[in-house]
């Protein structure tokens, strides 16, 4: 516990906001600020004196005031601190990136409450990073544009703005990613914007009502944020120029279609004082075939990358040390304005995959420093639904930011930002996709088991004998922990276990119901019917209430109906199969259709990996072989 005594007006607005929301109980010190008396640019020190019961900070500027503060309360914590020695206790760090960021993703369906938005910026500033950005397709309000986040739980522009003003505060930026060309999928379905599309979710290069509407949303972004800079996107729009675009105006290239569409896009930022950021990945499909890499770096000769526009090198996927390097060298030769985006996995079920997020992570960032890459930020993606909390990654911005500013990874400090869980504890989410972390792998089989058909068995190849006990061993720890804490993080832990607990019975349910089908087996038949399915279900409710309850706690309510949709039709696919089973035993049913059909191997990609490397992350193929969405009229 500190004691604030000597700073001035911004540091002591900073450190109470910090102070109050992390720091209680334990040893008492008196504390100091001093900003701007660090050597190293963005750097700190924190000196404590026992005898004087006085931590002395210095920070080159407030944005790593709270990584100072973090780092100062490990010393306090530390077993033989204050032992009688009267020796001084030092730690100091600096981060080698001007910017150093964490993004939010705004825009699959989990958009973050203001309060949510507002903690996460807390501990951006006590890990030291520099600013939060904000992923929004169109989960931003924009003047004279209506359709534009209806029913998506928008941001207002109130609400950025509050956000931005507690940034600010913090020594933090709050810092703009929108699209500008492809992405916006759920604005496609809307009349008025029918004009703007080209093909999928990619907007018409040359399209007066694509320009109308970038104008709308690039001048709402440069007057809802204070910051000048902005990330517009341009990534994943492989069939750009090739829809109504080539009906109208015939095949022209897309790096031609690409780059007249990005001019358009630079001015608009110009005209209204903004500095764009572009994600770098379709610079380098369109000249390499759709890869983004590059073997031959002459075809490098073809790019033209307009002045006024940085580059953003992204990649989660690797932890070679030499890929993130090559590729920082290769990007290196189209320009000289580099960033880079590394990730937080929480992207592809409801459980993060921190461990190998984490080893991605110390490459990518050891590359960074080694070419000079003056911006990196750290991606929290939410595809296919959003479903993990964007709490559940604190160990990976934990040791990214360790990692940037070489200081260590003290346990206290830990404890003190997750409310008294470990790091080791808090990796336990990990383990809701069984054995991913042993592999080091980003496998979500707790997402496609849980999902899986039990008739149809998508999945069931991948399933051996221990997977089931393995689940309920993992429950049986999250539970422990869930209990163990009192900490603002113990729901997670507590609707993974529950999760957990559902999958103990599902993941082998689909071939307990074919052996047993197959086997004549009446007698196991009727226990899975009416002992072992309406057990399921009940643990599906409890799941379901938690679940919900989690995503309400951070999240608007916009995009949970998705998730209802999803869970209550597994829900009715459950109680379907309890009454098919039944029939087939009282004679009303001669056989169950889906269990006559020979059941091939999983198929669907990376048919070989086992299941704890086997990741799959699309709901309308998890859950059936039919088609669940239908293009066309």
């Amino acid at each position: 516990m500190f004691r604030l005594t000597e700073c001035d007006n911004a540091a002591r607005t900073a450190a109470r906001e910090l102070l109050e929301s992390f720091f209680r109980g334990g040893k008492s010190a008196e504390l100091v600020i001093a900003l701007g008396e660090t050597a190293e640019p963005h750097g700190y020190e924190a000196v404590y004196d026992p005898d004087a019961g006085r931590v002395t900070v210095r920070c080159d500027e407030l944005r790593t005031l709270g990584r100072a503060l973090l780092m100062a309360d490990a010393l306090l914590k530390e077993p033989n601190a204050g032992d009688g020695t009267g020796a001084l206790r030092r730690v100091s760090g600096a981060c080698p990136f001007p910017d150093f960021g964490i993004m939010l993703d705004c825009s699959r369906n989990a958009v973050p409450r203001v309060s949510a938005v507002k903690q996460m910026l807390r501990i951006a500033a006590l890990l030291g990073y520099s600013y939060v950005g904000l992923y929004t397709e169109d989960t931003l309000r924009v003047q004279d544009e209506p359709y534009f986040g209806y029913m998506r739980g928008a941001f207002s522009r109130e609400e950025i703005r509050e956000c931005d003003a507690c940034a600010a505060s913090l020594g933090l930026e709050l810092r703009p990613y929108i699209q500008t060309l492809a992405h916006i999928n759920q604005i496609v379905r809307y009349q008025d914007y029918f004009p703007a599309v080209d093909t999928g979710d990619i907007l018409k290069a040359g399209a007066e009502r694509t320009e109308r509407l970038l104008r709308h949303l690039i001048r709402q972004v440069s007057e809802d944020y204070s910051t000048r800079r902005v990330n517009i996107g341009m990534d994943e729009a492989e069939l750009v120029g090739l829809g109504s675009y080539l009906q109208e105006h015939g095949y022209r290239g897309q790096m031609e279609v690409m780059q007249e569409h990005l001019d358009m896009v630079l001015g608009l930022c110009r005209e209204y004082g903004l500095i764009p950021q572009m994600w770098s990945d379709m610079f380098l499909k369109i000249v390499s075939g759709g890869a983004y890499d590059v073997s031959d770096p002459a075809r490098l000769e073809a790019v033209r990358i307009p002045e006024g526009i940085s580059l953003c090198y992204w990649d989660y996927y690797s932890k070679d040390y030499e890929n993130y390097d090559r590729k920082l060298r290769l990007h290196q030769k189209l320009t000289d304005r580099i960033a880079f985006a590394g990730g937080a996995w929480k992207w592809s079920g409801f459980a993060p995959h921190n461990q190998f997020s984490i080893r991605c992570g110390a490459a990518a960032i050891r590359a960074c420093r080694d070419n000079r890459i003056p911006d990196v930020v750290l991606t929290c993606w939410g595809d296919d639904g959003a479903e993990a909390d964007m709490f559940s990654v604190l160990p990976v911005l934990f040791a990214d930011a360790a990692a940037a500013y070489g200081d260590g990874l003290p346990e206290e400090a830990f404890r003190t930002l997750s409310g008294g869980y470990s790091m080791e504890e808090f990796l336990a989410l990990d383990d809701v996709n069984i054995r991913s972390r042993s592999e080091e792998s980003c496998s979500n089989s707790s997402k496609y088991l849980l999902y899986q058909d039990p008739l149809q068995g998508a999945f069931d190849s991948v399933v051996d004998q221990a997977a089931a006990q393995e689940f309920g061993q993992t429950a049986a720890r999250l539970e422990a922990l869930a209990v163990q804490k009192e900490g603002p993080y113990a729901f997670l832990f507590e609707t993974a276990g529950a999760l957990c607990r559902v999958l103990e019975k599902k993941a082998d349910l689909g071939i307990r119901l074919r052996d047993a089908y197959l086997a004549g087996d009446r007698k196991a038949l009727a226990a899975l019917s009416r002992c072992e399915l309406p057990e399921l279900l009940v643990r599906l409710d409890r799941f379901y209430d938690l679940f919900r309850a989690q995503w309400h706690r951070d999240n608007r309510s916009f995009g949970f109906e998705v998730q209802t949709i999803r869970i209550g039709g597994l829900r009715q696919r459950l109680a379907d199969i309890i009454r098919l089973v039944e029939s087939y035993l009282d004679g009303t049913l001669t056989s169950i259709e889906e269990l006559e059909e020979p059941q091939l191997p999983y198929g669907y990609s990376g048919k070989d990996k086992p299941l704890g490397k086997l990741g799959y992350n699309r709901w309308t193929d998890m859950t059936s072989a039919s088609r669940l969405t239908f293009g066309g009229v």
